[in-house]
């Protein structure tokens, strides 16, 4: 059915409802790889951080924040992310809390995966890495937001269905 899927994770509701939805699918695709990716906000954990201000307020009101703080996310002219411009979080992908939480869900159902811990701006790097990894099926959790918070912060979801070129599934 599907070759690759890359399943976007934070250990919200959301994204274990995702989880579980992707264990469903692994198991009808047998041939199937699976990418579980957290996306951090940050590039070490003990850099120095603004607690006060969201970051996206800041990239938006200073000139080059955004490169400085969250790294930049530009590609290259071939449309693939450069190695230089990633940010890895520095540890193994596989100590962070959350990618070890999805490793221990997914395991009793014989789910063999990567895990992959990136940083930046969520539905941005989500949609760069399916592109990078060529997934032809990403998918995300619902947040649920609506009203006035889903206007003033957006939605990770949303972004990610316009944005990426693979097919997205939106978990509810």
């Amino acid at each position: 059915m599907y070759r690759h899927i890359l399943l976007a994770y934070d250990e919200t509701d959301a994204s274990k409802k995702a989880l579980d939805e992707v264990s469903k699918l692994m198991k009808s695709s047998i041939d199937s790889k699976l990418t579980v990716l957290h996306i951090s906000d940050e590039k070490t954990a003990n850099e120095p951080r603004d607690n006060f201000t969201p970051t996206h307020a800041l990239a938006d009101t200073s000139p080059g924040f955004d490169n400085q703080y969250m790294g930049n996310l530009s590609v290259s002219p071939d449309n693939k992310v450069r190695d230089e411009d990633r940010h890895e979080i520095q540890t193994p992908t596989s100590t962070h809390p959350y990618l070890v939480n999805a490793r221990e869900k997914l395991s009793p159902h014989g789910v063999d995966a990567n895990y992959i811990h990136l940083s930046g701006s969520e539905a941005k790097r989500i949609c760069e890495y399916a592109k990078e990894i060529q997934a032809d099926l990403v998918v995300v959790g619902s947040s649920g937001k609506s009203g006035m918070k889903k206007w003033v912060l957006g939605s990770v979801s949303e972004k990610v269905t316009q944005d990426c070129e693979s097919s997205v599934l939106v978990v509810k």
